[in-house]
């Protein structure tokens, strides 16, 4: 008794320290906020009359107080870049940072940049060369972004190099999962970069000098920040240099175009339906290896067209998507003979728990349910033959007994029924069923309440969830599915190890 208190009393005090740590992020990012507005107005103000001053609105200047706004401007908009790299780090850190992504022309933007970078190295005996190849195919990413990346790392080899030149080429490639990317490179004549001084390159706040005599100055945010925008577009970064023998940093974006893939022999096909590349990028990173092959379909509304077309092992569906929701795909999928059999994944970010985890219905029935499709769905999850206990949860009295008489009737099953979530809930605690048949749609506590709960207790996670839903939703419903998805938080603070095991778990469920 007295260790059970102990344990109640160490997690209360670990969820007070969580809570304590949501509120101190809360008021960092309201404090960088507010600072924000605080430093750019003044900031505003320096930089925009210094400039009217500057190009002789007011009047003429002597050279000197040329000299002096000059070096006022200067200053200014040096603040200002500081004060804008720490923004996007907060941004980062917080999951706040939205792209744009779009179909950016590669070549025009390195014009662009080269021609803005001319003014880093006026002072200097540096070349800016650039080689891109006309036809350089179109990537896709955050336009604003991809520049900002590439015109700090320009910038960052200016700051070291004394002579020679800074080249910009680019070329495609195909990356580590198979998709065609494009590499662009930024090759300097500097000193170079010890072996030592690179593994710190891109971590916040870290400089190569740190010295207090440093030659070159800087927040030592820039490399960090690139970092972090590169991977956000499902790219990656990465330097090559050595001492006295100059630098190459180089970043890569995924094309906008990608050829049709080719599905190497003997693996098992997982289409990840999600409009975000850089989770399924994390999709295939950690389930390719494991034998499946991920295909990505970014599109929701091309679902049907695709899972013909590939007949897939499994589907991964994102619940919130801008062009179209999940379960509105999910339920035109389980509505069409043709496509109902294929089993989907619900994967999604739930803000209680703060971390990635599949919602992991094995399968998804429309009502009116048809006799053949229940026990269809609990047979391809009974292949081990232990599932004797089937837990049915539905606020409806009617279809309760409906589903009593289609598992008595087939024998094999033994029916448990719970009218209303909350009931539900107290008999998966009373005794674990073995496999439970779960309405979405309840008053007291709705199917996605009871996902949740499952979901973060380890003794329940693993037991197979047939969801049940009505094909016409009325409006009470739909804005049940708008509550839901406003529960969910952005994929940024998403918990890579964590999701990708209760996708494989799911995964190998099925297989079993």
């Amino acid at each position: 008794m007295t260790v059970a208190i102990d344990n109640a009393r160490s997690y209360e005090l670990s969820q007070q320290a969580i809570r304590e740590l949501r509120e101190i992020d809360q008021m960092k990012s309201q404090f960088l906020a507010n600072m924000s507005h605080e430093l750019r107005t003044p900031l505003n103000s320096i930089i925009g009359f210094s400039r009217v001053i500057l190009k002789g609105i007011d009047g003429p200047i002597s050279d000197t107080q040329q000299q002096d706004l000059t070096a006022i401007y200067n200053s200014g908009q040096h603040l200002l870049g500081l004060i804008n790299d720490v923004l996007d780090l907060a941004r980062i850190e917080a999951g706040k940072m939205e792209l744009n992504f779009e179909e950016v022309k590669l070549s025009e933007m390195v014009t662009s940049v080269m021609s803005t970078a001319k003014g880093l190295v006026k002072e200097k005996r540096i070349q800016l060369l650039q080689r891109i190849p006309a036809d350089m195919p179109t990537v896709r990413g955050d336009t604003m972004r991809v520049r900002q990346v590439l015109l700090n790392l320009i910038s960052n080899a200016s700051k070291f190099t004394e002579d020679g030149s800074i080249t910009v080429e680019a070329h495609t490639q195909k990356g580590p999962t198979g998709k065609m990317e494009a590499l662009i490179n930024v090759i300097d004549t500097g000193p170079g970069i010890s072996i030592e001084d690179q593994k710190k390159l891109f971590q916040a706040f870290s400089q190569v000098d740190g010295s207090a005599t440093r030659k070159s100055g800087g927040s030592g945010l820039g490399l960090s920040i690139c970092a972090n925008l590169v991977q956000l577009q499902g790219g990656r970064i990465v330097v090559q240099s050595a001492a006295n023998m100059g630098s190459t940093f180089y970043f890569t974006i995924p094309l906008f175009h990608q050829p049709v893939e080719e599905i190497p022999p003997g693996k098992k096909v997982v289409l990840s339906i999600d409009d975000d590349r850089q989770v399924i990028s994390l999709y295939e990173r950690y389930l390719n290896p494991q034998g499946y092959h991920v295909v990505s379909l970014t599109d929701p509304s091309k679902a049907k067209e695709r899972i013909l077309e590939l007949k897939p092992y499994a589907i991964t569906l994102d619940i919130m998507m801008p062009s179209r929701d999940g379960w509105t795909v999910l339920t035109d999928l389980k509505s069409d003979p043709d496509t109902r059999d294929y089993p989907v994944v619900i994967c999604s970010i739930v803000e209680q728990a703060e971390k990635g985890f599949s919602l992991g219905a094995a399968d998804f029935l429309v009502k009116p349910i048809l006799q053949e499709d229940l026990v269809h769905a609990i047979h391809r999850l009974n292949r081990n033959g232990t599932i004797q206990d089937v837990l049915v949860i539905d606020d409806n009295a009617n279809d309760l007994r409906l589903i009593e008489k289609i598992l008595n009737e087939h024998g094999q099953y033994r029916p448990i029924l719970a009218q209303g979530g909350r009931t539900g809930w107290e008999a998966i605690n009373a005794k674990v069923p073995d496999v439970i048949i779960l309405d979405i749609f309840m008053p007291d506590m709705d199917g996605f309440t009871i996902l949740e709960k499952l979901r973060e207790d380890a003794r329940l996670r693993d037991i197979p969830v047939l969801v049940v839903s009505s094909g016409n939703l009325t409006n009470e419903q739909q804005q049940q599915l708008s509550n839901f998805g406003q529960r969910l938080i952005t994929k940024a603070s998403l918990n890579e190890g964590t999701l990708i095991e209760s996708i494989e778990t799911a995964l190998k469920r099925l297989s079993s």
